[in-house]
C-alpha cells in the first residue's frame, strides 16, 4: 500500500461522511481476513497500517502455555524465551508474519469490499 491508498481512504471518508478512524479499522479487519484467507491458518494475527505511509505489517499472536501447545495459537514457555526471557505464562508474543507484496493485492481486495459495503 502507499499514500494514495491511504489518501483514497480519507476521501472516501468525507464524500460518505464516515469518520477515517472506522475505515481505518474496517480495511485492518478485512487484511486480517485475506491473510487468513491467503496463508489457510486459524492463527490469531493482527493487523498494523501506518496511516501516514499505508506500510502494512502481519503479526501473530500466540499466547504462551505450560506443557504442549494444542494448536497454532499456542507457543510453549521455551519458544517465549528464545524471543524474550521476559515473556511468563498467560502472555501474548507477537511476531512478524508478513507476506511479501501482501499489501499492494490485500489492500486492493480490502478497498473494493470496503467501497462496496459502504455503497
Amino acid at each position: 500500500m502507499n499514500a494514495d491508498f491511504i489518501s483514497a481512504i480519507q476521501e472516501l471518508g468525507k464524500e460518505k461522511g464516515i469518520e477515517p478512524e472506522l475505515l481505518y479499522q474496517a480495511v485492518e479487519d478485512a487484511l486480517v481476513a485475506a491473510y487468513k484467507k491467503n496463508s489457510n491458518t486459524n492463527q490469531n494475527v493482527r493487523v498494523d497500517m501506518n496511516k501516514e505511509t499505508g506500510e502494512i505489517h502481519v503479526y501473530a499472536q500466540r499466547t504462551v502455555v505450560e506443557g504442549v501447545p494444542v494448536d497454532e495459537t499456542q507457543m510453549t514457555l521455551d519458544e517465549a524465551h528464545v524471543i524474550d526471557p521476559r515473556y511468563m505464562i498467560g502472555d501474548i508474543v507477537e511476531t512478524e508474519v508478513t507476506p511479501k507484496n501482501f499489501g499492494r493485492i490485500s489492500a486492493q481486495n480490502a478497498m473494493k469490499v470496503l467501497v462496496q459495503s459502504i455503497l
